[in-house]
């Protein structure tokens, strides 16, 4: 018997309304502007919603939700990354624009940078469990990699970002 069968709005809305905070958060995790971040929830919650005969109730909803919403972060990074290619056209015609986000970027925060400095796979480990929330098992179910892995990926993640402080720590660097 498989664990796939439909649930009610009330079970879906039940659900769901827990999980948003940690939606939001590691919508903006990966993002970087919340506008964007609440853009991406939003159509997570569509595309949950509308695919809920898709999710296996074998496994853990939040995982599940995780997932879409990370496709949902990522659908919004590339369309930006399209809009941002015909912009910097326009861009040139207006030097004020390029100072205003030339100085959101030197007011990046010391999280956001140290993440930056992260591999992908160990960035993405730390979004889901801290930004997240997330259980081993569900950042497992959510990345499609086995529970050790999760757990192997945290562990050298964690590391990373320990040598990344202490090696800015040692140069004197303040971001």
């Amino acid at each position: 018997m498989n664990g796939f069968y439909r649930i009610s709005d009330d079970e879906f809305k039940r659900l769901i309304e827990p999980l948003l905070g940690y939606a939001g958060g590691y919508a903006f995790s990966i993002v970087r502007n919340r506008e964007d971040a609440e853009d991406a929830v939003q159509e997570a919650l569509l595309k949950a919603y509308k695919e809920l005969s898709s999710y296996d109730h074998s496994k853990s909803f939040k995982g599940w939700w995780f997932t879409i919403i990370r496709n949902c972060c990522l659908d919004l990074l590339r369309k930006r990354q399209v809009r941002s290619a015909s912009d910097d056209i326009e861009l040139d015609d207006l030097p004020s624009l390029k100072i205003s986000r030339q100085k959101e970027l030197e007011q990046e925060d010391e999280i956001s940078w140290a993440l930056n400095q992260l591999t992908p796979e160990q960035r993405q480990i730390i979004e889901l469990r801290y930004f997240g929330d997330c259980s081993y098992r569900e950042i497992s179910e959510a990345l499609g990699i086995p529970v050790g892995t999760v757990m192997s990926r945290l562990h050298s993640a964690r590391k990373a970002l320990a040598d990344i402080y202490r090696k800015e720590k040692k140069n004197g660097k303040n971001r």
